[in-house]
Parts: C-alpha cells; sequence; structure tokens
C-alpha cells in the first residue's frame, strides 16, 4: 500500500501588505550591507507560531479544529514592530529577524495557546521568541554588530487570528498558502 500524501503545516500571524511594505523598506539596507543571507520574499514575511510539520491530507482537518479550539478563548491585540535582530546573538549568525516593541506577552500567549492545541506534534523545544525572520544564512554568516542598526519599524500589528498556513517548498523560495483564519474570540486585552 503506498503513503498518503503529506503537506507541510505550521500556524502563524498573518501580516497585511502595507506592514510587510514597512518591514522591506526598513530592512532595505541590510541587504547590501549583510553578505551571504537569503532574504525572505515580501509576501513570505509572517510571525510563525508554532511549526506543526509534515501531516497526511486527511489529518489536516483535525490539526485546523485543535488549534482553532486552543487560539480562540485569546483576546484580540495590538503589537509593535520595532528593530532587527539576529540569532544567534552571538557568533556566525543564521537567522535576521525584525522584532516587537510592545505585545511580545499576548504574542507568546497565543504561541503558547496554538504549541499547545497540537502539542503531540511538535518538536521544537526552543522557547517562543516573537520575531518575523527577514533574512537565513546557510552556513551561517558573520554579521557586525553595527549591521544591523536600522531605524525600528515602528508599526502596529492587529492581531485578530492566527492562520494555518501550507507550505510548498520549490527553490528559490518556498510558497505559502493560508488554509484557514482561526479568529480570537476572548475578551479586551492590552495590547
Amino acid at each position: 500500500m503506498s503513503e498518503r500524501p503529506k503537506v507541510r503545516l505550521f500556524a502563524a500571524v498573518e501580516l497585511p501588505s502595507d506592514i510587510r511594505t514597512a518591514i522591506e523598506v526598513a530592512t532595505a539596507p541590510l541587504r547590501t550591507a549583510i553578505p551571504g543571507f537569503r532574504w525572505v520574499p515580501q509576501e513570505n514575511l509572517h510571525l510563525t507560531l508554532v511549526f506543526v510539520g509534515w501531516v497526511r491530507d486527511d489529518e489536516v482537518e483535525p490539526v485546523r479544529a485543535a488549534l482553532e479550539t486552543a487560539v480562540a478563548p485569546a483576546a484580540p491585540f495590538t503589537a509593535r514592530l520595532g528593530g532587527a535582530g539576529r540569532f544567534p546573538e552571538r557568533g556566525k549568525a543564521r537567522v535576521l529577524w525584525v522584532g516587537f516593541t510592545a505585545g511580545a506577552e499576548a504574542l507568546a500567549d497565543v504561541a503558547e495557546r496554538a504549541r499547545t492545541g497540537v502539542a503531540d506534534r511538535v518538536t521544537d523545544a526552543r522557547p517562543f521568541r516573537p520575531h518575523i525572520t527577514v533574512a537565513r544564512a546557510k552556513p551561517p554568516a558573520r554579521v557586525a554588530a553595527r549591521a544591523l542598526d536600522i531605524a525600528p519599524v515602528d508599526r502596529d500589528v492587529t492581531v485578530e487570528a492566527v492562520t494555518l498556513f501550507r507550505s510548498h517548498l520549490r527553490s528559490p523560495h518556498p510558497r505559502y498558502e493560508p488554509i484557514a483564519h482561526l479568529g480570537l474570540r476572548g475578551g479586551s486585552a492590552d495590547g
């Protein structure tokens, strides 16, 4: 018997186009100042809450339902984008990102809810650090400390839903297909 087809899933905060454009504009100076990185296309910018991984086609709906049950009690909120950073913080960098100056606790709460909803599928034990990946390096590359000194993006991101995405892996960049928008329906919350 042949193995059923699989899809690659993750849950994220989808960013509106004006926010993606603001990130692109703010990080433009980094593209020439920092060599050795592959830059995330503007249409792929998002904030990953939990990576689900490969699942069979018939498991997509149970994953969606579990995520919806987990995140629905959270209240909508606003987070504020900040400046750039890198992972890891020391040595050669693998990831360049834009972080948040406000709303990090609410983002962490939604991420924890999403992770709990699909806990039986999560293999990444790293703590959640809210960020939007803007570039990746393979192999890791040197980044001078001052190279990431850019003006903060300084834009509000309204978070009213979690989006379940399907990754279509292809070269040079994956395509992310939104397959479900899972609303945050809890009471009011401080952003």
